[in-house]
């Protein structure tokens, strides 16, 4: 992956001697959402983990370069962390403590250029297994311009998995700190935890939508825009605020339907 790194580099760099140089666009910048490709794997509830590693292991194809690299694979217990050695894990052999959790964390690299643009992002997924099927997950996708897909499936409110699982959020801010979110996103996660039981996590979903839904009102109010701009840019405000009365209907739906 630094191989790859450096190489767009050295070959924007060049550029910017022959020309006016490259445009470098940072993780989360191209704010644009790409479906999953349909020729790659999915997490799903209840996987093995063997599946699991399907599904880490998949690279997109298009174009533009995408790269995926295991980190670690970690058993838990009494809420003690013990690393298992990739080679050991990937055994069709391997069994699994069925009162352990077990995590799964994948590196993902994006790079793309257009001319004279260059496009990267760095995202991480993770899996989380519980009595040895998959019962929580994160896991990012890229499309072109590093343009980002995610599955996005929290620990259930009650599951005692939950503290795991904020212990492995924890980790990952520390060493490998997430890029922006687009706001499309942002309401898809929000239903997740809807769905797992989890509203505060929700409202915060929506809060973090409406934050970005006024700083895209405010970018573009002073700019001068053609009509076809302006159209474009209200139907897609149109179609986000629909997007977060979805959310908002579903939280006060599932908050009426809470026990007291």
């Amino acid at each position: 992956m630094r191989k790859r790194a450096l190489a767009s580099w050295f070959g924007c760099a060049a550029a910017a001697f022959a020309a006016a140089g490259c445009s470098w666009h940072g993780p989360g910048e191209a704010n644009e959402v790409s479906p999953v490709s349909p020729a790659l794997p999915v997490p799903a509830e209840g996987a093995a983990l063997a599946e699991v590693f399907a599904v880490a292991d998949a690279v997109e194809e298009g174009p533009f370069s995408a790269s995926a690299e295991l980190l670690r694979v970690s058993k838990i217990a009494g809420g003690v962390w013990e690393e298992v050695p990739a080679e050991r894990a990937r055994r069709a052999d391997f069994a699994l403590d069925p009162a352990a959790d077990y995590v799964v964390v994948v590196a993902r690299e994006c790079s793309d250029w257009e001319s004279r643009e260059r496009w990267s992002d760095e995202r991480t997924s993770w899996f989380l297994l519980r009595e040895g099927r998959l019962a929580a997950y994160d896991h990012w996708t890229f499309g072109p311009r590093c343009s980002l897909g995610n599955a996005f499936r929290p620990v259930a409110a009650g599951s005692p998995s939950r503290t795991n699982q904020r212990d492995l959020l924890r980790w990952l801010e520390q060493r490998r700190p997430p890029g922006r979110v687009p706001v499309e996103l942002r309401f898809q996660r929000g239903h997740a935890y809807v769905a797992a039981g989890r509203l505060e996590e929700a409202g915060a979903m929506l809060r973090f939508a409406d934050d970005a839904l006024a700083a895209r009102e405010e970018l573009a109010s002073p700019r001068e825009q053609s009509p076809e701009e302006e159209e474009a840019f209200e139907a897609e405000g149109e179609r986000l605020r629909g997007l977060r009365a979805d959310l908002s209907k579903a939280i006060r739906e599932a908050e009426r339907a809470a026990p007291p």
